[in-house]
Order: structure tokens, then sequence, then C-alpha cells
């Protein structure tokens, strides 16, 4: 973590986006961090979103919730950096699909790990 830190500071103070001011520091460092999980999210997301629809386009439906964590791991075996079952705040994704399984909602639940408020990321498919 320092040496992330050493290396905001370091791009940062040529610049003059850092002042001597330790909690400006810190709030750039936060929102730095905040981007990136964003970011992380909504690319893991899309991911997921592609598999789906191709999981769609194989069966004719999307996997039922209750296997959506066994499907997961099927579908990103390969992956060994971090649980594609979880954001990057660390919270799992919130799978909900249709009836027929023909329609699906993947949502992340942000910063905040709380459900249905203004940091929650979305996708729908198809």
């Amino acid at each position: 973590m320092s040496n992330i830190m050493n290396t905001l500071l370091f791009m940062a103070l040529p610049l003059g986006v850092i002042a001597a001011d330790p909690d400006r520091v810190k709030d750039f460092f936060n929102q730095t961090v905040e981007t990136g999980q964003k970011i992380g999210t909504a690319g893991d997301m899309r991911s997921i979103s592609l598999m789906l629809d191709h999981h769609y386009l194989k069966r004719g439906r999307y996997p039922q919730e209750k296997n959506f964590s066994s499907w997961m791991d099927g579908a990103f075996k390969e992956n060994q950096l971090k649980p594609l079952n979880e954001d990057h705040w660390g919270n799992p994704y919130v799978y909900q699909v249709a009836l027929k399984q023909k329609e699906f909602t993947l949502i992340s639940l942000g910063a905040d790990g709380v459900l249905d408020t203004e940091d929650d990321l979305k996708i729908t498919g198809p």
C-alpha cells in the first residue's frame, strides 16, 4: 500500500495536484482507488454478461439463480487473480433471472454493500 501511495505522490507532486495538506493527499488517494474499483467491477460485469449471453445462445436460457455460483466457477475456471463472484469491494454479485430464464440482471452492491442505493452498478440482458 505504501508503494502505491509513494507512486501516487511522486506522480502528483510535479503536477501541482497535491499541496502540503494531508487531507487532500488522502482524498486524492481514495478517489483514485474508488475509480479503479468502479472500472474493474464494470469490466468484470461486462465479461460476465458476455458469458451469460453465450450460455443463452447455446442453451436457450440463462442459468438459474441457485446455480449462478457454480456456473461462474465453470465459466471462469482459468481465473486465478480474484474470485469473480465478488465485485472489487469484496461484495458478492446479485444475480436475478426472470421466471422463464430469458432475461437477467447482474448487480454490484458498490462501495456501501447495500442493494438499491445510488452507488450500485447494474447490467441487464439480453
